[in-house]
């Protein structure tokens, strides 16, 4: 009597280049240079210099406001905390329309402008509209929680704020 034949119980893996996709070893290769976090760290001195002379020229404007309101004030006038809250929530709004003007018109501030720095997408094309707006946002709650947005460039691992994560935007040298 014969045996019946046995069938393999292996089972066999083709790796054959169709069925078997291919890895992309070279993924940094489709990434533009200033969205690296090696990048960004090197412009964390300009972004605060750029920073501080925008600031510099709110508080300037704002300064020429305080000094108007004050010299067209009635004699006896008292000044209060109500009074110095208007004063605060004048050059909040101050700073956010200035920074959402020139994040719209021209993506860039008059000190990043000095500095040589614009703001990106994640493409390397200048802000349109629906980016200056989210990114003027992203001003908006980095500066509520006492700056804690821009401070945080420097706990972040990719070196961002809270406007670039939120409005999906990089700083990027000209």
């Amino acid at each position: 009597m014969s045996k019946p034949e046995r069938k393999s119980k292996r089972t066999v893996i083709s790796i054959q280049d169709e069925q078997q996709p291919q890895l992309d070893f070279e993924e940094a290769e489709h990434f533009l240079p200033f969205t690296f976090p090696e990048y960004q760290r090197g412009l964390i001195g300009s972004r605060i210099a750029a920073g501080v002379t925008d600031l510099s020229i709110v508080a300037a404007v704002y300064l020429i406001f305080v000094v108007t309101t004050f010299t067209e004030m009635p004699e006896g006038f008292t000044f209060d905390k109500r009074v110095f809250g208007i004063y605060g929530v004048c050059f909040f709004t101050l700073v956010v329309i200035y920074f959402f003007l020139f994040m719209l018109s021209a993506s860039q501030t008059p000190g990043m402008k000095h500095r040589h720095l614009v703001v990106v997408t994640k493409e390397g094309e200048l802000l349109d509209p629906k980016h200056a707006c989210k990114r003027a946002f992203g001003y908006l709650i980095s500066i509520l929680p006492v700056l804690l947005g821009f401070i945080w460039v420097f706990l972040d691992p990719e070196h961002l704020t809270w406007a670039d994560k939120v409005s999906s935007t990089y700083v990027k040298k000209l």
